[in-house]
């Protein structure tokens, strides 16, 4: 069990259900949502605390989260940045890049934010475990809403830079980037609005259960460092094989 579980996106879909369900894997849980249906996400005995914030608002220094990390002093700490937003729908032609922009402050530089604010805490020695939510464009092409699939592209990018990083700069630290597949949550209700052919579907446990394996080690964690992972992959098989060097990379080999 770890010290403190912190969840972006923790008040709805796929981030609120890591919230409720992880009272064997984490002491302390810390929802981060930009809604306030955040602070409704409790349990029995007070570990579930909350933060309202839109991540996407960087200038606001995250000080709620600093203060939080500094009368806990938590030693082990997981990482679950789900929050995300679609954006609108449409080709290149009916691009709207403001939005595309604002897509990019949630889905990549908002959780980046927090994760920084949680590493500047951090010892060098410190048991992280982060998981950082990249499908939905990022492996395969989606064009009909581009700008959220490349937020994705950049999500995964990032955790194989953020992975090189670990591997010289912090001795207990791990990161992934996790595919969830079609789970039944709001966002993937609008996809489907729009006409999008659903093949298969993912249970919202599926993810869970990652975050919670990987936060524990559970699963070999370590191992994973800076990997793409769909949350089908037989993760404990592949660690058992040669691998070619773009297994589980951003130019994934399936």
């Amino acid at each position: 069990m770890i010290d403190l579980l912190i969840v972006t996106g923790g008040s709805k879909g796929i981030g609120k259900n890591i919230v409720i369900n992880s009272s064997v894997s984490a002491k302390k849980v810390l929802a981060i949502g930009s809604s306030h249906s955040v602070n409704d996400v409790q349990d029995n005995e007070g570990n579930i605390f909350s933060i309202k914030k839109d991540i996407s608002r960087i200038e606001n220094n995250f000080e709620e989260l600093s203060k939080f990390l500094n009368e806990h002093k938590p030693s082990s700490i997981g990482v679950a940045l789900c929050a995300s937003k679609l954006g609108n729908f449409g080709g290149i032609l009916e691009a709207d890049f403001e939005d595309w922009e604002n897509l990019y402050k949630t889905n990549v530089l908002g959780n980046l934010a927090i994760l920084k604010n949680i590493l500047n805490f951090a010892n060098k020695d410190s048991h992280i475990r982060v998981v950082f939510f990249g499908g939905g464009g990022a492996a395969y092409g989606y064009p009909e809403f581009s700008g959220y699939a490349l937020s994705k592209v950049a999500v995964v990018r990032a955790v194989e830079n953020i992975g090189i990083e670990f591997k010289k700069d912090y001795e207990n630290a791990s990161i992934v980037a996790l595919a969830p597949g079609a789970v039944n949550t709001d966002m993937l209700a609008i996809v489907e609005s729009h006409g999008a052919e659903i093949k298969t579907r993912t249970s919202i446990d599926e993810p869970t259960n990652f975050v919670l394996s990987f936060i524990t080690d559970k699963i070999p964690s370590k191992k994973l460092n800076g990997c793409f992972i769909h949350v089908r992959d037989e993760v404990n098989k592949y660690l058992n094989e040669e691998l070619d060097e773009n297994h589980f990379k951003l130019r994934r080999i399936d």
